[in-house]
């Protein structure tokens, strides 16, 4: 809440041109800053991406100096500075070619009683609204501050936990191991297990064709009373393609597939998936969206509206990319699970292997890095959230009003330049004629 405050405070009674500068450095402190594990991943091309990343606020900025001399009041003013805030950011998260969802306001903050209704993008209108009456005016003050602490309450007052928890997940962490040492760390549980979960290419090929290392799954399985285990995969494809995928692997067989809907950008992972389905397994309806398919807010939505009642999820995160990448990731699932009111565990290649309850609280995890299994105990739950109903249309419906806001600031805009040459020749003109 406090870097939408003073980034609208650094726009107040900024002219547009001021506004672009303002805007553009924002933009390359915010993610140059928070980011900067991109050179990690990127190398030289991080700087292109922080570039593009600061082009939002910048838009947002030129937008604000340009509305800022229009006669309007604190609350309208307030309200579209919240309400293109929003917009921007769910268009930069979740439709732009480039969608990039971390570093937001709406995930800034922990997930609390506004996300199971509105989800991240309503905490974002909450929070760019109270900072907009804060900033702007002195006579709606103390309004920003009610909406900012009440806001801030909703997020930090405790929640209910789940008190009911029936199915043991025992969930491996390890990166690029070979088969057998996944195979042994599973073997660490004790007091068995309902099922395991194993990282994104935590086998980088097609498991359904050595029948050799099904046979050593399906008795992994027997040995621990464990109905199936979820492991990052592949499935390639008569025409030499292939996807990066998730497998449910059972005693008897494969119980079902996801293929995974959000390849990293620029990184080659085969095919995306276009559906997200939820398995009927012994276990309830599970969905395995792998990695960053979680990371928004839609693919999730979509594998509960189709049944889902627990994820379990596949991940990886490179252990060179920095324990601040891991950490910043491991947020996101958070407000999933929270949008979603739907248990989440997550297996990740070197962290944040993590367990995360239907209300978004992180119940346990393990080290960063160190190969490890985490036992865990979740529950299926097939109750909708408000956010699953309907409440996921807040998002989209600030970018469509954000859109009608940035065109009509390009006409006003348009129409300011018109109307100064001419104000400037009448001015000349009546000192042209007072000189005489």
């Amino acid at each position: 809440m406090v870097v939408p405050v003073v980034f609208l405070f650094s726009l107040k009674g900024a002219r547009p041109d001021q506004a672009l500068v303002l805007g553009g450095a924002f933009g390359l402190a915010l993610y140059g800053g928070t980011l900067n594990w991109f050179a990690e991943i990127f190398g030289l091309m991080a700087v292109l991406l922080f570039f593009i990343l600061a082009l939002f606020p910048t838009i947002f900025a030129v937008v604000m100096g340009t509305l800022g001399k229009r006669k309007l009041s604190p609350w309208t003013f307030a309200s579209l500075v919240a309400v293109l805030w929003t917009g921007i950011e769910f268009y930069r998260c979740e439709w732009f070619t480039l969608r990039f969802p971390w570093i937001t306001t709406g995930t800034a903050l922990p997930p609390g009683y506004l996300t199971p209704i509105l989800g991240v993008y309503g905490v974002t209108f909450a929070a760019t609204l109270g900072a907009g009456l804060v900033v702007f005016e002195r006579s709606t003050r103390i309004a920003g501050v009610a909406v900012l602490t009440a806001l801030a309450a909703t997020c930090y007052l405790p929640r209910k936990a789940p008190t009911t928890t029936d199915l043991r997940i025992a969930a491996v962490q390890g990166e690029t191991l070979p088969f057998r040492a996944y195979l042994q760390l599973s073997d660490e549980v004790e007091g068995g297990a309902d099922a395991f979960v194993w990282p994104e290419y935590a086998l980088p090929y097609d498991l359904r064709k050595h029948p050799a290392q099904l046979e050593q799954v399906r008795e992994l399985l027997v040995r621990h009373g464990a109905t199936f285990l979820v492991v990052g995969s592949r499935t390639d494809h008569d025409d030499g393609s292939w996807s990066n995928t998730s497998l449910i692997a059972g005693r008897d067989g494969i119980l079902g597939t996801h293929d995974k809907n959000r390849p990293v950008h620029f990184f080659d992972e085969g095919v995306p998936g276009t559906e997200t389905p939820a398995w009927a397994t012994p276990l309830g309806r599970i969905a395995t969206p792998i990695c960053f398919d979680n990371d928004y807010s839609r693919i999730p939505l979509e594998a509960v509206r189709n049944g889902a009642e627990l994820f379990l999820v596949p991940s990886m995160d490179a252990e060179h990319w920095t324990a601040r990448q891991h950490l910043q990731h491991a947020e996101l699932v958070r407000h999933r699970a929270a949008e979603t009111g739907r248990w989440y565990v997550v297996a990740s290649s070197s962290g944040l292997t993590q367990v995360v309850d239907p209300t978004g609280a992180r119940i346990d995890s393990l080290p960063l890095f160190d190969p490890g299994v985490m036992m865990t105990e979740v529950a299926t739950t097939e109750r909708l959230t408000i956010f699953s109903r309907g409440g996921h249309l807040f998002g989209p419906a600030t970018a469509i009003a954000a859109a009608v806001i940035l065109v009509g600031t390009l006409f006003l805009g348009r129409a300011d330049r018109k109307k100064s040459p001419g104000s400037d020749s009448t001015e000349a003109t009546k000192a042209s004629e007072t000189h005489a």
